[in-house]
């Protein structure tokens, strides 16, 4: 992606962009993050509901099944009557049945009375023997055995996935505003005068810069300390993410090599034709080794 030209008294004026290598992972971690968090909200809409209704229905089926003959099987205020059968610590097909109503937001009369409409074929369900009929229909396989149980839910499952939700939605979002963030920032460069110039307004050349702090520059992170003698900037410090725009990095250097100029390199003298050559141990010549380059 070029830079974008102007141009000042002082010449070409040559302007940042964002890095494509930073706004790839940034997209990609934003749109995993947001897809985690659909994840979440399907199975907290859809996919844990339908468990948990399941769960309930098997749950009610041995319920009624375990009924005598002529008891109703109504249950008229199933939240009280499933607080009752919590605090006598009963765990029964009945309290199960409770319990999976009450994950789902089913725990209300129009699920447990009878006779009721079935909410969900709109069927009546007269009395008990009609509605463990119908269920056994539905948990009983054609040799007469009893199905799998659906596997229950807890009372943490669908807050966990509402929770999974707000996380992986909210950190996606983050990350595409964080990339509408960055976009609107640039640096400006001045060849002609080695002047950078700051998103935040304000520019700085090479003789304004007190030190280059590059205790993160591992993290692609710089500071810049200016000089008190600054019109505008004088004494603050200038944090620069080196990561997030280029070619920053390379203005930074240029400005840092004519701030602070490395030594001179020693002249190396030619060996004499008498001088004994550096042998290395395994026999061949080592020729003096030159000075190093100065680390960032």
């Amino acid at each position: 992606m070029p830079n974008v030209q102007e141009s000042s008294v002082d010449g070409p004026v040559i302007r940042s962009h964002i890095s494509r290598k930073w706004l790839v992972r940034m997209i990609l971690i934003g749109v995993g993050l947001f897809a985690f968090g659909m994840w979440g909200l399907f199975d907290a809409l859809v996919a844990y509901p339908k468990r948990g209704a399941g769960a309930a229905s098997f749950a009610e089926f041995n319920y009624l099944d375990s009924l005598e003959t002529g008891q109703s099987g109504s249950v008229d205020d199933p939240v009280s009557e499933l607080a009752r059968l919590k605090a006598a610590a009963e765990h029964s097909s009945k309290a199960e049945w409770l319990e999976q109503l009450s994950y789902i937001g089913r725990l209300n009369a129009a699920q447990t009375l009878l006779p009721r409409t079935d909410p969900e074929t709109g069927v009546l369900i007269p009395d008990a023997a009609t509605r463990r009929e119908e269920l056994s229909k539905r948990w009983t396989r054609s040799d007469g055995k009893e199905k799998k149980a659906p596997k229950r839910l807890s009372a943490l499952d669908i807050p966990t996935q509402w929770l999974i939700t707000a996380l992986g939605a909210g950190l996606g979002l983050w990350m595409f505003a964080l990339v509408a963030i960055v976009r609107r920032k640039t640096y400006t460069w001045e060849p002609a005068s080695l002047r950078l110039g700051l998103p935040e307004g304000g520019s700085v050349i090479p003789d304004d810069v007190a030190e280059f702090d590059k205790r993160k520059w591992h993290k692609f992170f710089i500071h810049l300390h200016i000089k008190p003698s600054h019109p505008t900037l004088g004494g603050k410090e200038i944090p620069i993410d080196l990561m997030r725009y280029e070619p920053v990095e390379n203005w930074i250097l240029e400005m840092e090599r004519i701030a602070f100029p490395p030594p001179p390199e020693a002249p190396v003298a030619a060996p004499s034709e008498d001088a004994p050559a550096l042998v290395s141990d395994a026999g061949s010549e080592k020729r003096p080794a030159s000075s190093e380059k100065r680390p960032d």
